[in-house]
């Protein structure tokens, strides 16, 4: 978040945009808690075939161990060449037994290890070898976590603060990195950091040709130390230049709960972690006490979290009984899961949904569940596309796996991962429309929520129809 933010459970997706943490996808799913911490052991062949072992008995399909083991293989050759060594790792050979192809990867582990030189570390390369045979499944929630990365995110789940920065929520487009979000309590909203405004330099290094981890790396930083960013904002010619002391960043589920003109409800629910269900609620019932008469929710960014906090907003929005996920075994037994209870929204308060390419998970899932049940307006751009369910495993070295157990389908039954939710209403965020400080999904929800809330005034009003 300080530059950006880890992520999700039911946990995300294959956070291509801000995820700060070193994996590709969100997160995890927390449908099981996380396995206990052991004493951390040093990094070499034995942890990559300790991931493949947990990949084998937790993966929500069979797993081939020869071909993921080969995957491991050529990320050591990768690994290898990208530090100037070229080494002859040949792969092991289909028909080997799970056995058999354990001892050969260990051989060409140590030969990687000798032809690296001392260039390499062991952890260097074991990590890279877990990675590239993780990306083999091509599974959103299936990779390789680092231990700091691990830390963080079970801190983050559970309301804490998980890292030490600013307090900025990135947004990258077209080679530029615009403040999406500003973090409620945060150094940079008390430093005076506005949404939209564009990233220039960050002390000394201009943020051209940065990647977002790159970026965030720098804004990121010890608690107490300093830090300086430059800004473009809109509305002002001359470039603005922040110092802010760096501290402990906790992420709060929702951003912003606020009441506009006319009963126009906005509420900003940024993750699913521990208590999410209870305070959404909470600031439902607090937008209804001040009058809302219709409601945009925005989970844009939203890279996914625990899914039973999923359940207990969907059941503060839908009638009870509507199917809104499922569950597929790794034995092909599927579960439907419902809600539960009553609402506590009026069916008759229309709801528009932003979402866009960071929603993820669970949060897809609250998006498919409302639009499949027509309960909402969808608008923004089509989401990540990254929706299973998965465990974190810790491994010896101190970093962890993440483990697919389940697929994830919405209550009607359509598969989500590799496809996303696409919104009824489209709307694309340009830089033009960022360099002038507008935020063209949001003013068109704004705009769409009024017109809904106009139709239902109207239908209220209308006469009975006479029989």
């Amino acid at each position: 978040m300080n530059g950006v933010m880890p992520e999700m459970k039911v946990h995300g997706p294959r956070l291509r945009l801000h995820i700060l943490s070193a994996i590709v996808f969100v997160l995890v799913v927390g449908l099981l808690p996380v396995a206990t911490p052991r004493a951390h052991a040093a990094a070499d062949a034995g942890l990559v075939i300790e991931a493949l072992r947990q990949l084998r008995a937790r993966y929500v399909e069979p797993v081939d161990s020869v071909a993921l083991l080969n995957g491991g293989i050529a990320g050591l050759r990768a690994t290898l060449s990208a530090s100037g060594v070229q080494a002859e790792l040949a792969d092991i050979a289909a028909g080997n037994t799970d056995a058999q192809a354990e001892a050969a990867f260990r051989a060409r582990f140590d030969s990687a290890m000798a032809a690296a030189g001392g260039r390499l570390t062991t952890s260097a390369l074991a990590h890279a070898g877990i990675r590239s045979m993780t990306a083999v499944l091509r599974d959103s929630h299936t990779g390789f976590i680092s231990a700091e990365a691990n830390r963080e995110r079970q801190l983050k789940l559970q309301g804490q603060a998980g890292f030490s920065g600013a307090g900025i929520v990135l947004m990258p487009r077209e080679g530029r990195f615009y403040v999406r979000d500003v973090v409620p309590g945060s150094p940079a909203q008390a430093a005076g950091v506005q949404q939209l405004d564009r990233i220039v330099r960050v002390d000394a290094t201009p943020t051209t040709g940065l990647q977002v981890e790159q970026l965030s790396n720098l804004i990121r930083g010890p608690s107490g130390t300093s830090v300086s960013i430059v800004l473009d904002r809109p509305g002002r010619a001359d470039q603005i230049t922040v110092s802010l002391t760096r501290a402990p960043i906790q992420v709060p589920a929702i951003f912003q709960s606020r009441m506009m003109d006319g009963g126009l409800g906005y509420l900003q629910l940024y993750q699913f972690s521990s208590r999410t269900g209870a305070e959404f609620r909470d600031a439902l019932q607090k937008l209804m006490a001040g009058g809302m008469r219709a409601l945009v929710l925005d989970v844009r960014a939203n890279s996914g979290g625990y899914v039973h906090e999923l359940a207990i907003v969907l059941n503060a929005l839908l009638q009870p009984g509507r199917p809104i996920y499922q569950e597929i075994t790794r034995g092909g037994q599927t579960r439907v899961v419902r809600t539960a209870g009553g609402p506590i929204l009026p069916q008759q308060v229309p709801i528009v949904v932003l979402l866009d390419e960071a929603s993820a998970s669970a949060a897809e899932l609250l998006a498919a569940a409302l639009q499949e049940h027509g309960r909402a307006t969808l608008l923004g751009t089509k989401s990540s596309g990254a929706v299973e369910a998965s465990i974190v495993l810790d491994l010896s070295d101190g970093s962890a796996l993440s483990v697919t157990i389940l697929r994830l389908a919405s209550g009607l039954g359509k598969r989500l991962e590799g496809t996303g939710v696409t919104p009824e209403i489209q709307v694309a965020q340009s830089t033009p429309e960022l360099d002038q400080g507008r935020d063209p999904q949001l003013m068109r929800a704004f705009l769409l929520a009024r017109q809904r809330l106009g139709l239902a005034t109207s239908k209220q009003r209308a006469p009975a129809a006479s029989r």
